[in-house]
């Protein structure tokens, strides 16, 4: 398979990248990349990306940010760093993507724990990751040509989190776990998942 990683550099993205490169052919792509740049914010770059690669068999994204700030804290730009980067970002991939996947081709996004679960400063990323499941639901019916969209929604990853300490109230997970995760999203037949692991 040919495949994107979007993050390939941060502490998803790096291990999904080095687990897939083992079986298939894998385009990294991160902010700072001299060969695949991309900033997942701004739909040209998604699709200068895009114009730089061979047609693809499956998308993954690892990256996007968000605001962390207490809701009394929270100012109407701060929302907007969420929306623009790890919101609009996942779905203008999502339409350039499609453009540019074989048929029954995979795009699998990611959220996380935040969606259903609260942890103190963390308003403006559930508000994202919720609003990325509801559209990762109902988007994924409109997919043509087999195309298949699902999301991987991570707890606290333990090589960045205390093993011992409980993040949104559940203990962090293994990386080697998670990227299972990823891997499957991109071999089953389903569509419009919500793959959680924490």
């Amino acid at each position: 398979m040919k495949i994107l990683v979007i993050g390939s550099t941060g502490t998803i993205g790096k291990e999904i990248y080095k687990s897939l490169q083992q079986h298939h052919e894998v385009y990294g792509a991160h902010r700072n990349s001299s060969s695949f740049p991309v900033d997942i914010s701004n739909k040209e770059s998604i699709e200068s990306l895009f114009n730089k690669l061979p047609k693809l068999d499956a998308v993954i994204n690892a990256s996007g940010t968000a605001s962390w700030k207490s809701l009394s804290d929270l100012k109407e730009e701060d929302y907007y760093i969420g929306i623009k980067s790890k919101l609009m970002g996942q779905v203008n991939l999502v339409h350039v993507a499609k453009n540019h996947l074989n048929d029954y081709g995979s795009i699998t996004l990611t959220t996380g724990i935040l969606a259903e679960h609260y942890e103190p400063n963390a308003v403006a990323l559930s508000l994202v990751n919720g609003a990325i499941h509801s559209y990762v639901n109902t988007a994924s019916k409109e997919l043509d040509r087999g195309i298949r969209l699902n999301t991987v929604a991570p707890g606290a990853i333990s090589s960045d989190f205390p093993k011992d300490k409980k993040f949104a109230g559940y203990f962090p997970v293994d990386i080697k776990d998670v990227v299972k995760i990823y891997e499957y999203s991109l071999t089953t037949n389903n569509t419009g998942q919500i793959l959680k692991i924490y």
